[in-house]
C-alpha cells in the first residue's frame, strides 16, 4: 500500500525539517511526501525544495498564500497514494515504526479509515495523553455509522484531520475536500468524511506529537471562529433535516461544540459580542440534542434564563474555575 503523506507549509521555517525527518524516519517506507508551500515568505519554500532534493519519494508545490483548506486540498488533488495521511509541519510523528504498526495487515483488511491518538507536547517538555478509546468494543461495531455515534455519544470524536488516515478513493469519489473560509475546516470535513466510511479501525496508538509553541494559533475565542461555526452550524443542521447519514449523531456533535461556543464567549472583545450572540441564539436549537452532563445543565440555563444570561453565567463559572485552580 502506497500512503501519500500531506504537509502544508506555511512560514514555519524553525520546525519544518524536524516534521519531514519525522516521516523520513518511519521504517514503513512506501510514502509519497507531499508538501505543499501556501506562499511562505520566511524561506520555508525554499528549504522544501532544498529538502526534495535529495528525497525521489517527495514533491514538492508552491501557490500562492491561500490557506490551510487549499494547501491540503491540493495534497489532496496532487496525491497518487492508496491512502491519504495529513500532519501540519510544525508537528512531528512519534514513533518511527508508527506506520507500520497503524499498517499491519492492511491489504487483508482494509480499512476506509484508521483511527489514532495525539500527544501534546508543551514548551517546558510537559506531555499530555488523552484518554484511551475503548478499541476492543469499538471493534465489535458492524460499520463506519455505528462508530461514528458510539465516539460521539461516549465524548471520545476528535474531528482532526491530522489523527487519522484515510482511504484516498473515498475523498477524491465523495469530493470530500476542505471548506474555504473556514477556521474550524477539519469539523466541517470530518462530518463529510464520516458520511461515507463503512469499515474503521481504532488504535490507542500514541503516534501524533502535537507542538504548543509561541506561534501556534489560537482561534478559540474571536469573532471569525462563530462566523465560521455559524456556517458549520447552518450547512450540517439542513443536512440533518435532509435525512443524511449519522444525523443524530450529527446533532449532538454540533449540540457539544455549541456548549463550547458558550463557555469560550466571555473571552471575545466586547465589540464582537453581539454579533456572536446573534450566532450563539440562531443555533439554540442545537441544545435540543444535547446528551451529556454538561450539555443538558446548559440547556437547562437557557431554558431559565435565555442564552444571553445563561453564556454570560458560564463565563462567571469559567473564570471562577479557573482562578481556584490558580490558587488550589
Amino acid at each position: 500500500m502506497i500512503v501519500s503523506v500531506v504537509i502544508p507549509v506555511y512560514n514555519v521555517k524553525p520546525y519544518l525539517e524536524r516534521c519531514v525527518q519525522s516521516v523520513l524516519c518511519q521504517t514503513y517506507k512506501d510514502l509519497e511526501i507531499i508538501l505543499v508551500d501556501d506562499g511562505s515568505t520566511d524561506g520555508s519554500g525554499e528549504l522544501c525544495d532544498t529538502i526534495a532534493e535529495h528525497h525521489k519519494n517527495m514533491v514538492v508545490v508552491h501557490q500562492e498564500n491561500r490557506g490551510l483548506s487549499e494547501a491540503r486540498n491540493t495534497g489532496i488533488r496532487k496525491a497518487t497514494g492508496d491512502y491519504i495521511i495529513f500532519l501540519d509541519s510544525d508537528d512531528t510523528w512519534l514513533l518511527d515504526d508508527g506506520l507500520d504498526i497503524l499498517l499491519k495487515d492492511i491489504d487483508k483488511t482494509l480499512p476506509d479509515l484508521i483511527v489514532f491518538k495525539r500527544v501534546d507536547i508543551w514548551q517546558d517538555g510537559r506531555r499530555t495523553h488523552a484518554s484511551d478509546y475503548d478499541a476492543e468494543n469499538i471493534a465489535r461495531l458492524p460499520d463506519g455509522h455505528s462508530v461514528f455515534q458510539h465516539l460521539v455519544i461516549t465524548q471520545q470524536f476528535n474531528m482532526s484531520a491530522c489523527f487519522l488516515l484515510a482511504r484516498r478513493q473515498i475523498l477524491i469519489s465523495n469530493d470530500i475536500l476542505f471548506p474555504v473560509g473556514f477556521i474550524s475546516e477539519d469539523l466541517y470535513w470530518s462530518l463529510h468524511l464520516w458520511q461515507h466510511v463503512q469499515k474503521v479501525v481504532v488504535t490507542n496508538l500514541e503516534f501524533y506529537g502535537y507542538n504548543h509553541h509561541e506561534n501556534s494559533l489560537t482561534t478559540t475565542a474571536t469573532i471569525h471562529v462563530y462566523e465560521s461555526y455559524d456556517k458549520i452550524f447552518g450547512h450540517w443542521k439542513t443536512q440533518c433535516d435532509a435525512g443524511c447519514k449519522n444525523a443524530n449523531a450529527i446533532r449532538i456533535y454540533l449540540a457539544n461544540m455549541w456548549v463550547s461556543r458558550g463557555y469560550a464567549y466571555y473571552q471575545l472583545k466586547p465589540a464582537d459580542k453581539p454579533a456572536a450572540l446573534t450566532i450563539m441564539k440562531r443555533h439554540a436549537d442545537l441544545l435540543y440534542y444535547a446528551v451529556t452532563p454538561k450539555g443538558r445543565r446548559v440547556q437547562k440555563l437557557v431554558k431559565l434564563f435565555g442564552v444571553g444570561n445563561a453564556i454570560n453565567l458560564l463565563g462567571y463559572y469559567w473564570r471562577l474555575r479557573t482562578w481556584g485552580q490558580g490558587h488550589a
